[in-house]
């Protein structure tokens, strides 16, 4: 049953052309990553490629986001939800089920960021664009798990995209906010302690995308790889949390 809750979340996003969706706004965008790189005087190839990568990268949240956000709501929508939780399959194996099946799709459009990258971008296949494209992966994994455990709790397809668009957007700046809080800028009254004390605690559970996928590694390449192995630890691990924080919503909910 699980293996057929997994193709039926495939099948889902292959009905919703999802994955065709997402190549075509790739294409436009390594299209005008190109254009605006030949505008550079110098360095075109490098300028192409951080600007097809930050879009490209952009885009594959957009898609795994607006797909799980409204094909969950969905599900609950037309009752396919509580027709397969009455069907002989626990609660478990159903977000263990999906969330495979969004992993996959979250894994297969990072693969193909990282080709699109590799080939479009003038530059032969090294560790920086290895790395980059692990990067991406787990970043697409851990915003699918999260687009999940969003759209499970909330009812509103549009607030569960904003909310995880702001989630995404936190992680995204969180070295900015750690770089402002340890700034000497601030000044030591109650208010800056109190900010400087939470952006700590927040930066602790939160996962670091502001230090994944990285353009500059696929300019200059990368020197030291096990710092990417935790990176990505770090995700996974995230990830597993968010799952569990599902896994008590579905299991306490009553239908």
């Amino acid at each position: 049953m699980g293996y057929q809750l997994i193709l039926y979340v495939l099948w889902g996003a292959v009905r919703d052309r999802l994955l065709l969706t997402v190549i075509l706004s790739m294409a436009v965008v390594a299209g005008l990553s190109m254009f605006l790189g030949s505008a550079a005087i110098i360095e075109q190839s490098e300028f192409t490629r951080v600007f097809m990568a930050a879009g490209l990268r952009l885009v594959g949240v957009l898609g795994i986001v607006l797909f799980i956000v409204f094909f969950i709501r969905r599900s609950f929508d037309t009752k396919d939800v509580e027709f397969m939780l009455s069907r002989p399959i626990g609660r478990i194996k159903f977000i263990l089920s999906y969330s495979a099946a969004f992993s996959v799709i979250a894994i297969l459009l990072g693969a193909v960021c990282g080709v699109v990258v590799t080939l479009l971008a003038g530059q032969d296949f090294g560790a920086g664009q290895l790395y980059w494209c692990l990067t991406v992966m787990a970043e697409y994994i851990v915003i699918a798990n999260v687009a999940l455990f969003i759209a499970m709790v909330l009812s509103s397809a549009s607030a569960c995209a904003m909310a995880t668009f702001g989630f995404y957007l936190l992680c995204r700046m969180s070295g900015q906010f750690l770089g402002i809080a340890d700034s000497a800028i601030l000044d030591n009254s109650l208010s800056s302690s109190f900010m400087n004390g939470l952006f700590q605690i927040i930066s602790v559970f939160l996962p670091r995308l502001d230090l994944m996928a990285q353009t500059s590694w696929l300019v200059y390449g990368i020197e030291n790889g096990a710092e990417v192995f935790m990176l990505i630890a770090q995700a996974l691990i995230f990830s597993v949390f968010v799952l569990c924080a599902c896994l008590l919503d579905l299991i306490r909910r009553q239908f």
